[in-house]
């Protein structure tokens, strides 16, 4: 009995992490994960600052939308090139580089905002930058996972990025608009600004290991580049679906965030500590989908779970649209978190498992460029806001979302098979 006892806890004490934490066992991915957790909580953080600043200074729905519009619209330029930049400069640089920039610019903003001299202009030029370098940073991140814990974990490494970042969907818009009402703007960015640095400070930990690999991306031009990822997502139902319905709530769905700080001012009568409360929703109802997810992904494919959750939550979206009381409203929006969690961490499985080795980043990138199709979503948006009012507009997206998330699963069959999850990648990069 003694040495069998001994025995079990030798084992526990070589693999403290196991099952779904497993990836946990790899220091670097733990580096990455944390860093990934502090930065979705300032990303969420920005979005109810700006928004609910922005409708401070212009009380316009039109000009909400169209800073949403300076922070989505690299996505569709740098989603061309997003995939040569990150495998010529490497995953980690582009991290680094990416993070460096939001430091830059929420410190900017901050200082600006404490001297007085804030200009609706500093929001739009700071937008764009740092939407650009979320352009950049995302996909290197996605792509980086694979390589840290191997093809065989990505799932199980996923479902744990999404939780630490649906926790930060609850806490970035939440504290965003306590600080925002406490200390107002200047107090509220200096607290975006030390998250950011914060991240950039655990991201100084990673491993410069290079990653190994079987095989490398053929060298051409960077037009050539894009042009090979292009033709290869064309020709893999999986991945040309998962883009196409990415393009379809990109466009039609994720705007109505552009217009919270209206729904939570005009229609629920609510100040920024409640625009916090809808924008903490629908994290807070992701992690039921983190549960449901774990508990279907053996025996349902990664496409229907995609699409399903993807139709959901345009459902749930539409709803709220209708609902003028903020109980109602808040409820919706939980509702919506549980199809959210299944079309991000689908989305990107679907690519990652679809995708060999040497174009998995350019896969991404183009992923980048589906993402690109908000922009002109939250511009269309906006429009229809400032004519015929918020909720009309988020209705009018919402169903035609839908339809288009049917259409597209009617067109593909692939989408509807499983996807193997494979272990043929090369050892982890980097271990304890």
């Amino acid at each position: 009995m003694i040495p069998g006892s001994l025995r079990r806890l030798t084992a526990l004490r070589r693999a403290p992490f196991q099952g779904l934490l497993s990836p946990l066992a790899i220091m670097d991915f733990r580096l990455l994960l944390s860093s990934s957790f502090i930065w979705w909580a300032a990303r969420f953080m920005e979005f109810v600052l700006v928004g609910w600043l922005v409708l401070e200074l212009t009380n316009s729905p039109w000009q909400v939308a169209v800073m949403g519009f300076y922070r989505s619209i690299p996505f569709l330029f740098v989603g061309f090139v997003s995939g040569p930049i990150i495998d010529n400069l490497g995953r980690r640089k582009v991290i680094l580089l990416a993070q460096l920039t939001n430091v830059v610019i929420t410190v900017l903003l901050a200082l600006l905002l404490w001297v007085n001299r804030l200009e609706l202009w500093h929001l739009a030029v700071g937008s764009l930058l740092m939407g650009t370098a979320w352009s950049l940073d995302w996909p290197a991140r996605r792509s980086f996972v694979p390589d840290l814990v191997g093809r065989g974990k990505t799932v199980d490494a996923l479902l744990l990025e999404n939780f630490s970042q649906n926790i930060a969907r609850i806490t970035g818009p939440f504290f965003g608009g306590v600080l925002f009402d406490v200390l107002g703007a200047p107090g509220a960015f200096t607290g975006l600004a030390i998250l950011s640095g914060l991240t950039l400070l655990i991201l100084l930990g990673l491993s410069n290991q290079p990653v190994p690999r079987k095989t490398k991306a053929a060298q051409s031009s960077p037009l050539g580049n894009i042009v090979d990822g292009l033709r290869y997502v064309r020709h893999s139902q999986p991945i040309l679906g998962s883009l196409l319905i990415t393009v379809v709530m990109n466009f039609l769905v994720f705007p109505y965030v552009a217009m919270l700080p209206i729904f939570a001012r005009d229609v629920l009568g609510q100040e920024a500590t409640g625009l916090g409360g809808l924008g903490a929703a629908a994290g807070i109802g992701a992690f039921a989908g983190l549960f449901i997810i774990n508990r279907i992904r053996n025996f349902v494919s990664p496409g229907w779970i995609f699409a399903v959750g993807s139709a959901f939550q345009a459902i749930m979206v539409l709803l709220f649209a209708f609902s003028a009381h903020y109980g109602l409203s808040t409820s919706l929006l939980f509702f919506s978190g549980i199809g959210q969690v299944c079309f991000g961490i689908m989305q990107s499985s679907i690519i990652l498992l679809a995708a060999s080795d040497e174009m998995r980043s350019r896969a991404m990138g183009t992923l980048v460029l589906a993402i690109g199709a908000g922009p002109v979503g939250q511009l269309q948006i906006g429009a229809l806001a400032e004519e015929f009012g918020a909720p009309l507009a988020v209705q009018l997206h919402a169903t035609v979302a839908v339809l288009a998330i049917i259409v597209v699963m009617a067109a593909l069959p692939g989408m509807r098979q499983r996807i193997e999850e494979s272990d043929n990648e090369p050892a982890p990069a980097s271990a304890d």
